[in-house]
């Protein structure tokens, strides 16, 4: 446990100096939505295309590993989605927009990070199936599944379809296939740019985490908030390590690695999807009160598995 402890204290040290940045005003706050998008519009895209291209062929790619990380996923915002449905009596649309935080970790400005430290010469690779299964399994299904129970026509549904086929994270998984399968190689001097890129990522999406929540507050508290956090920190990593265990067996290495990316607290634009369907403040307060929580939790669990 001590160990661990060691290899988070970056981690920890990091989120501190965003937060510490910001509030003294040596950062300025409105700065932190252009660190943001330079890691999602930037960073992220260049280090799942470079995952990707450096992964072997379209025909190692780990496709099991992603498709169990998003059914299981899956079955963790389904079970929230019943809680917050039929056990707490919530409207349908944002009962399943809200479910979406059961099933979808912090894995760009923590999960990956947190790999680089503990698992550094796969945590590129972990980091491309992980994401893979998020946009290709839990994004697209909770979204329409949200959207055919609202009010909206038919036209949001193919607009958000088309967002999530269109950002840049789910672009540099494309590329990053398409380069693959044409057998190309990047010459040196990209590969240099490539390589910068990665290694600054972990740390920027660190520093944009700790200025973040601050902006965020806790303002809703209740059984919705206290529902999401647990099923996050909870109901996602059992739902994952069983996943993972009945197809792969406890033994295998990829079941440790599936679990470090599950046991993430709520992602940041998770507040983005709630606030389609009015109910970003409770998204936001379910963000802090699962990243306060999650810091000893995965901590924990780390220690656990590692």
């Amino acid at each position: 446990m001590i160990e661990i402890v060691s290899l988070m204290l970056p981690i920890f040290t990091m989120i501190g100096m965003g937060a510490l940045f910001v509030r003294q005003l040596w950062f300025p706050p409105d700065g932190l939505p252009v660190l943001n998008r330079f890691v999602m519009n930037v960073c992220i895209p260049v280090l799942l295309f470079s995952a990707v291209i450096n992964g072997g062929s379209l025909a190692t790619f780990s496709w099991t590993n992603a498709m169990v990380y998003g059914v299981s996923s899956l079955l963790a915002s389904f079970l929230l989605w019943a809680v917050l449905r039929v056990g707490l009596g919530g409207l349908q649309s944002q009962s399943i927009i809200l479910a979406m935080g059961a099933g979808a970790a912090n894995s760009v400005f923590l999960g990956f990070p947190v790999a680089s430290m503990i698992l550094p010469e796969r945590a590129a690779e972990i980091f491309s199936w992980v994401v893979f299964g998020e946009i290709a399994i839990v994004f697209p299904v909770i979204t329409c599944l949200a959207q055919g129970f609202s009010n909206e026509e038919e036209k949001g549904l193919y607009l958000i379809l088309r967002a999530l086929v269109l950002n840049p994270v789910s672009l540099g998984l494309i590329f990053g296939f398409l380069f693959l399968g044409s057998g190309l190689s990047l010459p040196t001097w990209l590969q240099q740019v490539v390589g910068s890129i990665v290694v600054a990522a972990p740390f920027i999406a660190l520093f944009v985490i700790g200025g973040t929540l601050l902006q965020f507050r806790i303002s809703r508290t209740g059984p919705r908030v206290a529902a999401i956090t647990f099923a996050k920190l909870i109901i996602h990593p059992l739902c994952v390590g069983a996943g993972f265990i009945v197809v792969f067996g406890w033994d295998d290495a990829v079941v440790r690695e599936a679990l470090l990316f599950a046991s993430m607290p709520l992602f940041l634009s998770y507040v983005v999807f709630a606030a389609r369907h009015d109910v970003d403040e409770v998204a936001a307060s379910a963000i802090v009160l699962s990243t306060v929580l999650g810091a000893v939790s995965f901590t924990v669990l780390l220690g656990l598995l590692f």
